[in-house]
């Protein structure tokens, strides 16, 4: 009776290992849309052991266990682009500001989450990257404790370069830099929310009309402006006109540009809760597997 017995419990145990291997499966569908999906993560060169560890458990959520390429970011690569366009205190000395990204399918457009990131919101990275010309990715921005997130674009660009195995082009990257770090600035005297409306309006616009007479583009900043209820100075709008001027040599293609950033509308917290849930589910079914088994062995005895 006892091989009889064993052999219930083994038939009992495959079945529901089976069932856990097709939820695994289901999981791995769930956050892994692209077929062959490329996840570089990018490590601040600063960050010591512990906060690595941390930084990697948040990402972990995202990862889901699937191979991912690293890479680290310095200062001294942060401050290529950013020197001279930041305030000092915000590119600081240390590189500390981490990046998942993953390539996704075609048509699904920038995505961007952020934590302990104080000075730059999801939509000001989303903006800035499509002016840099990546395309269908997700963004995760990541930091140990809170920091301004101004250098973290550098860790995003060097990461979609790697992932996609494109080079993006050198004045685009200055332009995106050069994107965030006005955006940042403007953000801090009205408001992140009002000032990531207005560099987008404004660019829009400059983009669809193909506007390069700075006068023109002062008249869009100053309309668009007082829609906001925002006053800015003289100093403010020149170095906006600077900025579009800029970004008007880029050659920037509005659909392009929207299609990417259509893809903040998407609540990809979803995404990751699914994936968080689907995991505790998973360690609920080995508890209940093993729960069950002592059961059966009990009656059994």
């Amino acid at each position: 009776m006892r091989w009889i017995r064993n052999l219930f419990i083994v038939a009992i145990v495959v079945g529901l290992v089976a069932g856990m291997t097709l939820l695994r499966s289901e999981i791995k569908t769930t956050l892994s849309e692209s077929q062959n999906p490329q996840i570089v993560i990018s490590l601040g060169e600063d960050l010591n052991d512990e906060q690595k560890g941390m930084i990697m458990d948040y990402f972990s959520g995202w990862q889901n266990g699937r191979t991912a390429r690293f890479i680290s970011v310095s200062n001294q690569e942060e401050r290529k682009y950013l020197e001279g366009l930041v305030d000092e205190n915000l590119i600081g000395s240390r590189a500390l500001s981490s990046v998942y990204l993953e390539i996704l399918d075609k048509s699904r457009g920038i995505e961007v989450e952020t934590r302990n990131i104080t000075a730059i919101t999801p939509f000001m990275y989303a903006n800035a990257l499509a002016t840099a010309g990546i395309e269908n990715a997700r963004v995760i921005v990541s930091a140990p404790f809170e920091v301004s997130g101004t250098a973290a674009l550098t860790g995003i660009i060097k990461a979609f370069e790697l992932a996609s195995g494109k080079t993006i082009d050198e004045d685009a990257k200055v332009g995106a830099h050069r994107e965030i770090a006005e955006t940042t600035k403007l953000g801090r005297e009205i408001g992140s929310n009002k000032a990531e409306k207005l560099i987008y309006e404004v660019k829009r616009q400059v983009v669809e009309k193909k506007i390069s007479d700075p006068e023109e583009i002062r008249r869009i900043i100053i309309e668009i402006s007082a829609d906001l209820n925002v006053n800015l100075s003289v100093a403010d709008i020149d170095r906006i006109v600077s900025l579009m001027q800029n970004l008007n040599g880029l050659n920037l293609d509005l659909k392009q540009l929207n299609e990417q950033l259509s893809g903040l509308q998407r609540n990809i917290s979803e995404v990751k809760s699914t994936g968080r849930e689907a995991s505790g589910l998973l360690r609920q079914l080995l508890d209940a597997i093993a729960r069950f088994i002592e059961g059966i062995k009990a009656l059994l005895a």
